[in-house]
């Protein structure tokens, strides 16, 4: 028997399972998402999510897969919107995506596999974002010598930064940090001679 043979996957079952397993990571973090409770949340009955996924590793690798955000902004949008757009991303992927339980969840370390998928799925989000930071370094939008890293994990960092001081994102803070950052990053002015 081939491995095509039989019926064909049922793309409506794909997405129950999907939306199940990520509303559990939304709502009590990555240690409610198992095969168990993605079966009973679902209705999709426990060997068909195994027919999909060899494991609960393998089922949070698909779960955090189904959200891979917005296409990255034009090259020549103004710095400043597309700092403004990563800002946006980070929110969206904290508060309608992940869940703040499942950025606890990484931060403590409390469930390895999980930030392993994490970190795994989210290290091509930040290639892709040093990328877009280092052409506009080469190209004279931002300063020179700028640690491109390091820019992408304050995009992270000060939205989470806001979350651990007034439980929320204020509003109006991007508008600060954006007037910091770009003090710090954007290009030097040239110097007249004296």
């Amino acid at each position: 028997m081939s491995p095509t043979a039989g019926r064909p996957r049922d793309a409506g079952v794909d997405d129950r399972i999907g939306a199940a397993a990520l509303a559990l990571l939304r709502e009590r973090g990555p240690e409610a998402v198992h095969i168990d409770a993605v079966a009973a949340r679902s209705g999709v009955a426990r060997t068909t999510i195994y027919r999909r996924h060899r494991d609960r590793e393998a089922l949070l690798a698909a779960t955090l897969a189904a959200f891979a955000g917005d296409a990255f902004p034009q090259a020549d949008l103004p710095v400043e919107e597309k700092l403004r757009w990563v800002f946006e991303q980070v929110r969206a992927l904290v508060e309608e995506h992940l869940g703040r339980g499942a950025i606890a969840a990484v931060l403590t370390d409390s469930d390895p596999a999980f930030t392993v998928a994490l970190r795994t799925r989210l290290r091509g989000w930040f290639e892709v974002l040093e990328r877009e930071i280092a052409a506009d370094v080469s190209s004279g939008r931002l300063r020179r010598g700028v640690d491109v890293e390091g820019l992408a994990a304050l995009a992270f960092g000060a939205y989470l930064g806001e979350l651990l001081q007034h439980g929320r994102a204020r509003r109006g803070w991007a508008d600060g940090v954006l007037e910091l950052l770009l003090l710090g990053v954007g290009p030097q002015p040239r110097r007249r001679p004296v």
